[in-house]
This record gives C-alpha cells, sequence and structure tokens, in this order.
C-alpha cells in the first residue's frame, strides 16, 4: 500500500509542479480535523499537501465521481429498513439485552458466546 501511494503521489506531484506557474490553496477546517487527516496520511506516507494534490488533479483530470457524497446501497437498505419499521410495514429486530442481541447475530450455539 505504501508503495502504491508513493507512485500515485508522485505522478500527481510531477504533473502538478510545473515551471512556470504555481496556485495556492487555503482551507479553513477545524484543527482537530486537520491534526487527525495529518496522522492518519503519514501512517500511508503522505503529507497533506500531498494528499490535496492528488484529490485535486485527480478532480480536474477525471472530474467529481458520479456518487461522491451519495450513499450506498447497504445505507440506503438501512434507511428503507428504519422507514419500513416506523410506518408499522416491517417489525426491525431488537434485542432487550446483550445476551440476546449475541443470540440474535451470532446464534445460540455456546461457541459463540
Amino acid at each position: 500500500m505504501i508503495m502504491y501511494n508513493k507512485c500515485v503521489t508522485e505522478r500527481a506531484i510531477s504533473m502538478t509542479k510545473s515551471p512556470l506557474k504555481q496556485a495556492t490553496i487555503s482551507v479553513r477546517i477545524d484543527p482537530a480535523i486537520k491534526a487527525a487527516a495529518i496522522d492518519n496520511l503519514a501512517k500511508a506516507g503522505l503529507s497533506l499537501s500531498d494528499y490535496a494534490r492528488i484529490v485535486i488533479t485527480a478532480a480536474a483530470r477525471d472530474g467529481v465521481p458520479k456518487y461522491f457524497g451519495m450513499p450506498n446501497a447497504q445505507v440506503l437498505a438501512a434507511i428503507d429498513e428504519m422507514i419500513a419499521d416506523k410506518s408499522g410495514k416491517k417489525k426491525m429486530a431488537s434485542a432487550s439485552s446483550v445476551e440476546d442481541l449475541k443470540n440474535q447475530l451470532f446464534g445460540d450455539d455456546d461457541e459463540n458466546n
């Protein structure tokens, strides 16, 4: 994964570093979010600037992904299930205790308790 990230980073950097012009982007963001992003990106060998360069270059080249910000099928199914429960069409499963929940998730056998 680190090798992949390094290749992607180098490609994005080489695509954006031009001897002619470079633009600067300033973004306002919560300091805690920035710190968490820096920590997580460092684990992948990326800086915040590297990641921003990669994302912005991809958006310029390919546009915004079709389903950017849209819930996936699993989230939509969960929403439909909740709506059906609230409207009385189909009751969602519920548990009255941790043991009841474990039994519903993993079965009644002693191996899973």
